[in-house]
């Protein structure tokens, strides 16, 4: 009995130790399978991680070739901007200058008739003589220089003699002195007749206060030389010459007759006359007026 129920429990135990020896190899076997998976899965994860990084450093590099791309188009746009701005500025400017363009035009045609006195000169004469004298020739050679230099100047000239003698008598010999000096610029100096203007104003009216002395008298024999030129021809050679703007004070002219009194005098003739005879007439010279007609061609008249 007792031997059986040893070798029963011999054989139990026997059992139990091939049973645990089973289950320890299992359990081994299983954990050596575990162990090999979650090598291969940290190894998958760590494989993945590597792309995840390189993946990521590639969307880095990626995104600073973006944000350089960016900075050049920023650029890009400043300079565009900066080209715009520039030319809006240029356009205000042209628009500015167009209107200023346009505001001198409509001034100019505005006083197209205004006339600007440049010059004054006189040429004198002795008593009852037409003729210039050789001292005078000066003055018509510096009016003569300036009708060339601008042809659209003029010269306006107003011829006077003294108190003495009839009113008729002393037109004729105011008329007939300025013709000589028309002459004289047409047939010396090539002076076109559009560019002369004369007019005869007869004797000159002394003063309350004045005498009819030699020296008062040599004085109104003359002929005034008004130098004109186009108030938008005048402006045009001051902006040449980079000179000052007119200013409000300075006078504009119009072909309008001058004052009797000469603003420039050239040296005055002797009176050849003796005091005794200072009731001798300014005497017109008869039959220049027909020699002066032949000398002027249709051509000089415009026809």
């Amino acid at each position: 009995m007792t031997r059986r129920v040893a070798s029963l429990i011999l054989c139990g135990g026997v059992a139990v130790l091939g049973s645990a020896c089973a289950t320890k190899s299992f359990v081994q076997k299983e954990v050596g399978a575990t162990e090999s998976k979650l090598t291969q899965q940290m190894s998958a994860t760590e494989t993945k991680l590597r792309e995840t990084s390189d993946r990521a450093e590639e969307d880095r590099q990626a995104i600073d070739v973006a944000d350089q791309r960016l900075n050049g188009l920023d650029m890009r746009v400043g300079v565009v901007g900066a080209r715009a701005s520039n030319a809006e500025t240029q356009a205000n400017v042209a628009t500015g200058t167009a209107r200023d363009v346009e505001a001198r035009l409509s001034q100019r045609l505005a006083s197209r008739n205004r006339y600007r006195l440049l010059d004054t000169k006189v040429v004198y004469f002795d008593s009852g003589q037409t003729e210039i004298r050789r001292q005078d020739f000066n003055e018509l050679e510096d009016a003569a220089k300036a009708l060339t230099a601008d042809p659209n100047a003029m010269l306006e000239l107003q011829g006077f003699a003294d108190s003495r003698g009839s009113d008729r008598s002393n037109r004729e010999l105011a008329r007939e002195r300025v013709e000589t000096v028309m002459r004289y610029l047409v047939q010396r100096h090539g002076i076109e007749l559009r560019q002369l203007r004369a007019i005869s104003m007869g004797k000159v009216t002394l003063g309350a206060d004045e005498k009819a002395s030699p020296e008062t008298l040599a004085r109104a024999r003359r002929v005034d030389i008004r130098l004109l030129a186009p108030w938008s021809s005048w402006e045009d050679s001051q902006d040449s010459v980079s000179q000052r703007e007119p200013t409000a004070g300075e006078p504009t002219a119009t072909v309008t007759p001058a004052p009797q009194g000469p603003a420039t005098m050239s040296a005055l003739p002797a009176d050849p006359m003796p005091r005794t005879q200072a009731a001798r007439i300014d005497a017109p010279g008869r039959g220049r007026l027909p020699e002066f007609l032949k000398t002027i061609t249709p051509r000089d008249l415009g026809q």
